[in-house]
């Protein structure tokens, strides 16, 4: 495999060749240790007073308040785990330990928590300690600010004001502009083979560490973000919380602990989807500037492109397989789509036409199992025995569903549903109250929607 021009050298004097020389900046940090400096011998004769790491005691270092919106923001939307309640119990003496391990360059990440996400497909989540959730907000604002306004309109994922929703309106937005009404036009869809594991940390630190430098972000951020890319997830720690037959689940291949060295970023936490966004930012770059796509949409891993010509289609194709490989050492999955735009574009959860848009089949087949769940424990089981918060369930449930649907041309479904199921009107309806006897007692739930 051919070396992308800025992945990094492993060796002590080691320079970002491509994005930027050693030579051009203050602090150069080698990957093999955060607080090496090497500048004395990279830097050419220039004093080691100016290019030394700057000390807290000398820098603009996080401050109390920055930490605490950093903590309201990783609570926010978020139940309460056993991990955050024992941080919230001492809250400030730890937002006061986090600030002297942030200021004084020592701050590292604590072990993790996997488990094993069902659906829509299985897949290995690396939840952070609370603690480092809290670093994570503080951290990755300063970076989104910086950043945000520079990356391509048609990125949606973990975007502010972007989203999925958005994501499949644009490419409706699209496909109606190539189809036209007559028909016609074609859609290339591809994501990248296992795309977490394979992230290259190193290339990673090239692609950011002389943008953050250039920018004047805070060294406190530049360490903490380097203490992220320096170890994987295994060699700081996991905590594993789910059962071996779970785990099993997940092929070998796709699990991080089996990821190459220098490899791999932790699905599920924030700062993984910001830096996720950052590596690809120069794949967008390319298919937008160089190649000149006028039609293209991606959401983390998941790109679609759409054009009146299926033969320009296979020719950005091989450009951007070549191009993912040599600059950022990823692959694309062969299952790729090269289909006429009236087949449909099955794209985060929907199918998407060029005049309307349908749930996708197995978000269908998930809600009919879990509510068939429900009725056959709950309905054609012992009502009585039922709970508030299996009434709550419920209604989360449903509600999760129906927020789904309503993004699709999906009246005569929900209908359907409904008529299946006569008894989840009942139970959901915003104006009716549900009695039930529980331990001898009449307990009335009014069930929201």
């Amino acid at each position: 495999m051919t070396m992308p021009r800025h992945h990094l050298d492993r060796s002590a004097g080691s320079q970002v060749s491509g994005l930027a020389s050693s030579s051009d900046y203050a602090w150069n940090v080698n990957f093999n240790n955060g607080n090496v400096n090497y500048n004395n011998r990279n830097n050419h004769k220039r004093a080691l007073a100016v290019c030394r790491p700057v000390p807290a005691s000398e820098s603009q270092g996080v401050t109390y308040k920055e930490l605490y919106q950093a903590l309201i923001k990783a609570r926010r939307g978020k139940v309460a785990s056993i991990n955050q309640l024992r941080f919230d119990h001492h809250w400030m003496d730890h937002l006061l330990e986090l600030q002297q391990a942030l200021n004084s360059f020592t701050w590292k990440p604590r072990p993790a928590t996997c488990f094993i996400a069902q659906r829509p497909k299985a897949r290995q989540i690396h939840a952070p300690d609370f603690a480092d959730r809290v670093v994570h907000h503080a951290v990755i604002a300063p970076l989104e600010a910086e950043y945000d306004p520079t990356f391509i309109h048609d990125s949606y994922a973990n975007r502010k004001g972007k989203g999925s929703h958005k994501a499949v309106q644009r490419v409706q937005h699209f496909m109606r502009q190539v189809y036209s009404g007559q028909g016609g036009g074609w859609y290339l869809q591809i994501d990248i083979k296992n795309f977490f594991p394979t992230i290259d940390r190193e290339v990673l630190w090239g692609i950011l560490k002389p943008r953050m430098e250039r920018s004047g972000i805070a060294p406190w951020i530049m360490h903490a973000i380097h203490a992220l890319l320096r170890q994987s997830v295994e060699k700081t720690g996991v905590i594993y919380r789910c059962m071996p037959t779970e785990l099993a689940r997940i092929p070998a291949y796709k699990r991080l602990e089996n990821a190459a060295p220098h490899c791999g970023l932790p699905a599920g936490n924030l700062s993984s989807q910001f830096m996720a966004n950052v590596y690809l930012d120069l794949l967008d770059q390319f298919v937008k500037r160089t190649l000149g796509v006028a039609r293209y949409v991606r959401y983390v891993d998941d790109m679609v492109l759409i054009h009146r010509d299926r033969a320009v289609l296979e020719a950005w194709l091989e450009q951007i397989r070549a191009f993912l490989r040599d600059e950022l050492c990823l692959e694309l999955k062969d299952d790729i789509r090269l289909r006429p735009l009236a087949s449909g574009i099955d794209f985060l959860g929907y199918v998407v036409y060029p005049t309307h848009t349908r749930v996708r089949h197995r978000v269908l087949s998930h809600a009919t199992e879990t509510l068939q769940a429900w009725q056959s424990q709950h309905v054609h089981g012992d009502m009585a025995r039922a709970t508030p918060a299996d009434f709550r369930r419920l209604q989360s449930i449903w509600a999760s569903y129906r927020g789904h649907m309503k993004h699709a041309n999906s009246h005569k479904l929900q209908e359907r549903i409904l008529a299946r199921q006569p008894w989840l009107r009942t139970l959901t309806s915003t104006k009716r109250r549900f009695s039930h006897q529980l331990e001898g007692r009449r307990i009335s739930i009014k069930v929201k929607t």
